[in-house]
């Protein structure tokens, strides 16, 4: 006999996982064409700081919290082809998951952009097929988005086995 249950788990575990290596996959491959095909361009740097966000934190008691969180903000400005561009990309943009850090306090996010500050002239790089992108270093993120596939494809191959499972006939 079928297992409804379990080809439904089955499918959950196999989408989930799809979903997870598809977007570590999909970071992984926008951050290396836009790193392989970038070009230097000079820039000034118009902004730096900190914006405050709030983030909901579960509690051990069952409840929520709000807890406030700072995340590194910068802001430069070049020239490509031509046009003028602003950007706010420390890192290359990707089309999957974004590692955005974020801080207990204002001081620790603009530490973390401490060689910057506003008026600085810097070289960023801009990938041609996305000029109003440019990022300020060529720093990627492959570890972490190579990890995700590979942990999408465990969930996916967890979710194959269960359909096995649920399948097979008693």
């Amino acid at each position: 006999m079928v297992s409804v249950e379990g080809v439904i788990g089955a499918l959950v575990w196999s989408g989930f996982g799809a979903v997870v290596a598809w977007n570590g996959w999909t970071a992984y491959t926008d951050e290396q064409t836009r790193v392989g095909d970038a070009v230097e361009v000079r820039a000034e740097i118009t902004d730096v700081g900190a914006s405050e966000t709030e983030e909901r934190v579960d509690i051990e008691d069952g409840g929520t919290t709000t807890r406030t969180r700072y995340v590194p903000q910068i802001a430069f400005r070049y020239t490509f082809r031509g046009e003028s561009h602003t950007a706010g990309n420390l890192n290359p943009p990707s089309g999957g998951v974004e590692a955005i850090p974020r801080y207990g306090s204002e001081s620790r996010a603009r530490d973390h952009l401490d060689e910057y500050e506003e008026g600085d002239a810097v070289t960023a790089y801009v990938d041609p097929d996305e000029p109003g992108e440019g990022f300020l270093t060529r720093e990627t993120n492959t570890l972490r988005n190579l990890g995700l596939v590979a942990a999408g494809s465990v969930f996916v191959a967890i979710g194959v086995v269960f359909l096995v499972a649920a399948l097979v006939v008693f």
